[in-house]
Order: C-alpha cells, then structure tokens, then sequence
C-alpha cells in the first residue's frame, strides 16, 4: 500500500506517524531557511532529494521517494 504526504509550511509539526518514525537527521531530516530572524520550513530532505511544499513525500512500504508537482 502506497502512502504519500503533501509537503506543507506545517509539515514539521504536522507529519504522518510513518515519515515521524523515519527521521534520524542524516539520510530524511527537515530543511529550513531564516528569513527575517525567523526559521519557515524550506523542505523535506530524503537522502540527495529535497521534496518542497507542494511536493509529495511517498512510502511503499520499503523505501521513501518524492514526486514533484
């Protein structure tokens, strides 16, 4: 069964219990850029990949891909 996320500016605080589990901050970890003084989520960084808002993260069940707009 195939799952998939939409990356979104709330992903950081709003991620489905199967990416949540994944991230260790080398291989799936989440990406920020400081505008501002303040830290807005950049993206989702899954090995080389970085999956921007409006991407979609995806689980097989396996292994995690990102699909583009």
């Amino acid at each position: 069964m195939k799952q998939s996320h939409i990356v979104t500016k709330d992903s950081d605080m709003l991620a489905p219990q199967w990416l949540a589990l994944r991230i260790n901050y080398r291989t799936i970890r989440f990406v920020y850029r400081v505008i501002d003084g303040a830290s807005h989520l950049k993206g989702v960084m899954i090995g080389d990949e970085i999956a921007e808002i409006g991407d979609a993260v995806c689980f097989d069940g396996k292994r995690l891909s990102v699909e583009r707009r």
